[in-house]
């Protein structure tokens, strides 16, 4: 009761302050779907679904211009469940983003929780190379075939001036287990994220290497490397990205997450995919392939998926999508929930 109470009483306070600095913003988005779905040996099931396309969340974003070229911004985001109005993680207050930044003519810097480098989540990801991003399912996008990070407490970021559309980005975070950081510093689990990002026109591109360290489990560190852009020629936009995972503690979609032993797994993943204009709209098509090893024991894994989606604007503010994808995995994956099954779904998400 008290953390809702402390939600609304800042919500009051920014609703009311937004008319007198134009630059703090109440915004959010509301998204759901009625999807049909089966695991394998498990029974279909047809039901809601939060959270599809882009994640139900409500955030207050704001912006001070301190002159000659310095800016102070902070961010906090708070996620829902659209068919309940549960909390996506109810035991932060705003468990998306929390986050003050500086803006310089040096670059930027900033700190707080966010996600990370190729977690597809908050202001500072920079992973491209997908159609279907992380959106909708495992069985069909990105996040099920590769090893992405997620978000993280104590972050700390910089990111370069834009040089002719390229950025160099660092990032680290000391609690990367979002356990806080009230043992010793040798103690913690560490990420440590270095990527380049380039985005001009109609290209995109990004390559990041990302490092865990899992100091609290006892594990060797993983290190990830990722790579992916996308072309957009008018009539139609190509995407394609490559992962390769050394030491990974955990398979895609976080299964066998420290599980796998000192040594963990290696992987290489593939995701190539394509985006059409159509009847107003973007039908969008994507394959995914993903093999590796768990080096405890020499088992091997594979998995792979096919998806496809259709995107309709319906209103600047409003979308209508649909999907349909399946998945299998094979050996030392055929036991994964979400890397074998199928799913076809319809939904909208509205932002505001």
């Amino acid at each position: 009761m008290k953390k809702s109470a402390l939600i609304a009483a800042l919500l009051c306070a920014v609703s009311s302050g937004v008319y007198a600095a134009s630059d703090v913003t109440l915004y959010g988005v509301v998204d759901g779907a009625v999807s049909v779905s089966k695991a394998k040996g498990k029974a279909a099931r047809v039901g809601f679904d939060n959270s599809i396309w882009a994640g139900s969340r409500f955030g207050i974003k704001g912006n001070e211009d301190l002159g000659s070229g310095y800016n102070l911004g902070f961010i906090l985001e708070q996620g829902f469940k659209t068919f309940s109005g549960d909390a996506m993680n109810s035991s932060k207050a705003f468990a998306r983003q929390s986050a003050l930044s500086v803006s310089t003519p040096f670059g930027t810097f900033a700190a707080g929780r966010t996600g990370g480098l190729s977690s597809d989540c908050g202001t500072y990801n920079i992973l491209h190379g997908s159609s279907l991003w992380t959106s909708y399912y495992s069985t069909g996008n990105i996040y099920g075939t590769f090893i992405l990070s997620d978000r993280m407490d104590n972050v700390l970021l910089y990111n370069t001036p834009d040089m002719n559309g390229s950025t160099i980005h660092f990032m680290y975070s000391n609690d990367m287990g979002n356990n806080g950081d009230e043992q010793k510093w040798s103690k913690d689990n560490h990420y440590y994220g270095v990527g380049y990002e380039y985005a001009k026109g109609p290209a995109l591109f990004s390559a990041m290497w990302e490092m865990y360290d899992h100091k609290e489990q006892n594990l060797k560190s993983s290190q990830v490397f990722t790579l992916g852009g996308s072309y957009d020629f008018g009539s139609f936009s190509l995407y394609g990205a490559y992962q390769f995972a050394y030491r990974a503690n955990r398979l895609p979609t976080y299964a066998f997450a420290n599980q796998l032993g000192a040594k963990g797994a290696n992987q290489h993943g593939f995701s190539a995919s394509i985006g059409v204009p159509v009847a107003g709209g973007t039908a969008k098509l994507q394959g995914n392939y993903g093999f590796g090893k768990i080096k405890e024991g020499s088992r091997d894994y594979s998995m792979y998926s096919i998806a496809t989606a259709y995107e309709y604007p319906i209103s600047k503010r409003t979308l209508f999508y649909s999907f349909a994808g399946y998945g299998q995995g094979k050996k030392a994956a055929s036991s994964i929930e979400e890397l074998n099954s199928w799913t076809i779904s319809a939904g909208l998400s509205h932002s505001f």
